[in-house]
């Protein structure tokens, strides 16, 4: 009798943390919050099989890394790696190696953290889960960037783009197309610019965030290619739209394009002293001729 009741207790048990763990991956996409609270309630001495443990590893890392609760250590995870990179489905293996990645992204150490994205990347086409493989071009492009490996950058951000339109989360694709700009423009590929901005016409829901990316992607733009009067046209919304140092480099470079080195240098001289991080090399690149106008200018009128 108490074995047979200890056999409906333990039953009743592991139901009740199942249906927990059903709850928290339903609610994971749109209310991480409330799904980081159901498994934080979760007994974990209580989880039976390896499989479950699992289960709950790479649910606890998903909802830590959603509410933007980074973690440098492998504790919470490492139950997923360990049965899931052996046992799993491809989208089990695949949501594990790229949260795999990004703790090693936390812990600053980009070597391993691209080698789990390129191991996810690997078995992407085995798997259903779009929203993580997008999610990995994304992490994966990111480190080219910082590698300066540009055209892998762009590549993978209008991979994870294709995917996010397919997927109708239209913020999502709207930011893979900025970077991939981005991108487009540090390497001066202006063809693949006008292609990436013929399909930025059609957001029409955008919010004030939003349009300003875009703004200061079209300077960008226009200062690669554009004449003086189209930089002058786009000056004036930089001005009102200023939220970074990069956007008053923008303006500093924009300035000494249209011939206006005293705007020019006091843009630069504000960068210097605001006490905030910069580019300095994009910095001298922009200093340089801003610094040689005024003179020449000055001495023109000397």
């Amino acid at each position: 009798m108490l074995l047979l009741l200890a056999c409906c207790t333990a039953s009743c048990s592991n139901h009740k943390q199942k249906e927990a763990l059903d709850r928290a991956e339903y609610l994971m996409e749109a209310h991480p919050d409330s799904a980081l609270i159901i498994l934080n309630e979760i007994e974990k001495s209580e989880l039976g099989s390896k499989k479950e443990q699992a289960r709950y590893a790479l649910l606890m890392s998903m909802a830590l890394d959603k509410n933007y609760i980074d973690t440098t250590a492998f504790d919470v995870l490492q139950p997923a790696i360990d049965y899931y990179l052996k046992k799993g489905t491809p989208d089990e293996k695949l949501r594990t190696y790229y949260y795999q990645g990004v703790i090693f992204l936390n812990k600053r150490d980009r070597d391993n953290a691209l080698n789990s994205f390129a191991k996810g990347i690997h078995i992407a086409n085995e798997s259903e889960d779009s929203l993580t493989i997008a999610r990995l071009l994304v992490a994966q492009g990111g480190l080219y960037y910082e590698f300066y490996e540009f055209d892998n950058y762009i590549k993978l951000y209008l991979k994870a783009a294709d995917i996010y339109n397919g997927l109708s989360l239209k913020d999502s694709e709207l930011d893979c197309l900025l970077n991939a700009l981005n991108g487009s423009i540090l390497l001066e590929n202006q063809h693949q610019c006008d292609s990436i901005l013929n399909l930025l016409t059609k957001f029409n829901m955008l919010n004030l965030t939003q349009r300003h990316r875009i703004q200061r992607q079209q300077l960008s733009y226009a200062l690669k290619f554009g004449s003086e009067d189209e930089i002058r046209d786009l000056i004036h919304i930089q001005e009102e739209n200023i939220s970074s140092q990069n956007d008053i480099l923008n303006l500093a470079l924009a300035y000494t394009q249209t011939g206006n080195y005293e705007k020019a240098n006091s843009a630069l001289d504000y960068v210097i002293t605001s006490g905030q991080p910069y580019d300095t090399i994009r910095y001298l690149s922009i200093s340089i001729p801003a610094l040689e106008g005024a003179w020449v200018l000055q001495r023109s009128f000397g």
